[in-house]
């Protein structure tokens, strides 16, 4: 899936690297429609020291850091991941992730992460700090990264992120490209 790049010098260029592990933020930006944009252009700036591969709002997903690369988005777990910002506040409860803006930011983020998964062959399972430790491949937030490797204090996505919701869209959106692929192969 092509996406657009904004491009962040904050990375770590790197060749036939292993992705074992997908990487939940939040922007810490508030819901609007240019979000994903205004987080890519904090990581373009050299002086942030910071990245993501991706950027991801209710309307876009943009593409700071390429796949082959590390990006600078969490401390102990950058080598082997792949970092997704979602738009968007740590201290969101369930019901703020709930709403129409946060909903949008999930389906689009599950599309992203649902094709990740399939093209790294990491597992659709939420990972805890302990599963980081013990180099299982699967999804986790910024805070489980934080509390396995104890190199910084981040957070995110918080508490109120809807794990399982998240976790089912994402196996939903890989059973409907898997369904799409399959049509288009008939096709064919």
């Amino acid at each position: 899936m092509p996406y657009p790049f904004v491009e962040s010098p904050n990375k770590t260029t790197a060749t036939g690297r292993s992705i074992d592990v997908v990487v939940m933020h939040t922007m810490e930006i508030a819901e609007r429609p240019d979000a994903a944009l205004i987080c890519a252009r904090w990581f373009a700036a050299p002086v942030s020291k910071v990245s993501a591969h991706y950027c991801v709002d209710a309307k876009r997903v943009i593409c700071c850091v390429r796949e082959k690369d590390v990006a600078w988005h969490a401390r102990g777990g950058n080598a082997d991941s792949i970092g997704v910002e979602l738009a968007g506040f740590a201290h969101q409860t369930s019901k703020d992730w709930a709403d129409a803006y946060s909903s949008a930011v999930l389906a689009r983020a599950a599309t992203l992460v649902a094709d990740v998964c399939r093209r790294r062959r990491v597992s659709v399972r939420w990972l805890v700090a302990g599963d980081l430790v013990a180099g299982r491949r699967g999804i986790t937030g910024h805070s489980e990264v934080s509390a396995a490797y104890g190199r910084s204090d981040h957070w995110d996505p918080g508490s109120g992120f809807p794990v399982e919701r998240f976790l089912d869209r994402v196996r939903r959106a890989q059973q409907a490209a898997r369904a799409k692929r399959s049509s288009a192969n008939a096709r064919a």
